[in-house]
């Protein structure tokens, strides 16, 4: 005689009791019972809280250390890490080239 597994597992996996809600209309999700922790998904956009080193592209816009530089800008030096960057922007969609310094 076998006896099913799933039906078994699935009972045990609701006595876990974990909460999860997510919010489809902001894309928000909230884990925990109690927990204040949330996250967001917004398209195009860095947080100003969010600790960034390093160079990012998003949506043909550059963002160094966490900075968005203005689009024509040819160098870059970072307040956060006094690195120097060399920028070559692209025409508008193919991109902006990046290199540090040394």
């Amino acid at each position: 005689m076998r006896f099913p597994l799933a039906p078994v597992l699935m009972f045990f996996s609701m006595l876990a009791g974990a909460q999860v809600s997510v919010d489809l209309s902001g894309a928000g999700v909230k884990a925990g019972a109690g927990s204040k922790n949330t996250v967001a998904n917004e398209q195009g956009s860095i947080d100003p809280d969010a600790d960034i080193e390093g160079v990012v592209v998003i949506n043909d816009q550059l963002y160094i250390d966490g900075h968005k530089i203005s689009r024509g800008a040819a160098e870059y030096v970072s307040k956060k890490t006094r690195k120097v960057y060399s920028i070559r922007w692209g025409k508008k969609g193919e991109g902006v080239t990046v290199t540090e310094k040394n």
